[in-house]
């Protein structure tokens, strides 16, 4: 058995394909093993929240000095006491910074403790139990400017056979798609943007609504400011807003809404709308907290869930918000607060945790692809074990 004591901690600051900056964490064990994970902090939804990309360089000094002194010693197949001790500690920056550092040390850990048994991260997730593949959801029409009453366009390829039809799909339907836009300004998604959606969905061969979902990601907080969810041009009371995002239910068959309202009164009078024709999928607002999405289920607001590493802080604290997510009977969409961050954890998470659908990231991004391949070889490694999707996880989305 090999020595699994963590023996260094090393911390530093580094970046995302967007020229931000984020943490990477690496675990060296006593046996030699070693593990590396990156996280950046999660953006706040309100424009006018503080910046938390620019993390500061007392957060990694933290990391070298304050976690490195509390981590030395522990052994590192022991994740919650791992992740008890980060939980404890004061590291320094924000919230949203403390959160990815924690998140970059705790995966780091479970990296580390996967190499020395010399199995891969999601494999030793498992703890023997079957892995299974999570269904891949690929933006298509990815970060709308602040503007925007849509801040991103997301399909679920329901009529994938796998992973690589899936991302072939996902790329025949986006350039179909870019195809019947024209000449629409970038980052400025609406209605028009919803149609060329599914019209390069039918354009690739597939039924909108039956073959392929459509997820509408609103980002709502991030227009709201004194009583009206506004752009430029346009302006909506919550009456008037609810009135227009209502008409996209009734219009276009959409799977999924994510954070559609900024107000919790508004949300909970949309959702008896909404109950029984698409998904209400909650984000920040849950904040990957199982306590939070525990009482959203007990309120009837919220009917899916997007759960961050970096939110939740940690993969014990991750796994609690899994767990309650799963009583809720909610489709889990496994993803990250910062697409263009090439680390592939959130992929083995998805498979070992069997999450009905992991965020994938948008197609031509360097660090999506990376999420991609990593995916292509899980699903290699699996077959032909374990079927490729959960389809009936997949048929949840829209009932």
């Amino acid at each position: 058995m090999p020595d699994t004591t963590i023996v260094e901690v090393l911390g530093r600051r580094v970046w995302t394909a967007a020229g931000e900056p984020a943490f990477e964490a690496e675990i060296v064990l006593a046996c030699g093993a070693r593990g590396r994970a990156l996280a950046a902090p999660v953006k706040p939804p309100r424009p006018d929240a503080a910046d938390v990309r620019s993390a500061p360089s007392a957060t990694v000094a933290t990391i070298n000095g304050l976690v490195a002194a509390a981590l030395h010693g522990l052994d590192a197949r022991r994740q919650e006491d791992v992740d008890s001790t980060l939980f404890k500690l004061t590291i320094g920056g924000d919230a949203h910074a403390r959160r990815a550092a924690m998140c970059a040390c705790s995966i780091a850990t479970a990296r580390a403790a996967a190499r020395a048994a010399g199995v891969p991260l999601h494999r030793y997730l498992r703890h023997g139990q079957p892995g299974r593949m999570p269904l891949p959801v690929i933006d298509v029409f990815a970060a709308g400017n602040e503007a925007s009453p849509i801040r991103a366009l997301a399909i679920v390829p329901f009529a994938a056979e796998g992973v690589d039809h899936a991302l072939e799909l996902g790329l025949d339907i986006h350039r179909a798609a870019l195809d019947a836009c024209g000449a629409m300004a970038p980052g400025e998604y609406d209605e028009v943007t919803i149609e060329a959606l599914l019209a390069g969905i039918d354009a690739a061969g597939f039924i909108p609504g039956e073959e392929v979902g459509v997820i509408v990601d609103v980002g709502a907080a991030r227009l709201f400011a004194d009583g009206a969810y506004a752009g430029p041009d346009w302006s909506f009371d919550t009456d008037g807003w609810s009135e227009r995002i209502a008409g996209w239910i009734e219009q276009y068959p959409i799977a999924g809404l994510g954070e559609p309202f900024a107000e919790n009164a508004a949300l909970a009078r949309f959702a008896r709308f909404a109950a029984g024709r698409v998904r209400l999928i909650g984000d920040e607002s849950l904040a990957s907290d199982a306590e939070r999405i525990s009482v959203a289920a007990a309120d009837h607001t919220h009917s899916g869930v997007v759960l961050r590493p970096e939110a939740a802080g940690t993969l014990s604290e991750l796994r609690v918000a899994f767990d309650a997510a799963r009583i809720t009977e909610w489709p889990v969409f496994m993803g990250t607060g910062e697409i263009e961050v090439e680390d592939v954890s959130l992929v083995h998470l998805a498979t070992a945790w069997q999450s009905g659908y992991a965020k994938l990231g948008a197609v031509g991004h360097g660090a999506s692809l990376a999420r991609w391949n990593e995916a292509l070889r899980i699903e290699a490694s699996l077959r032909p074990a374990a079927p490729a999707f959960r389809l009936e996880a997949a048929a949840r989305m829209v009932h």
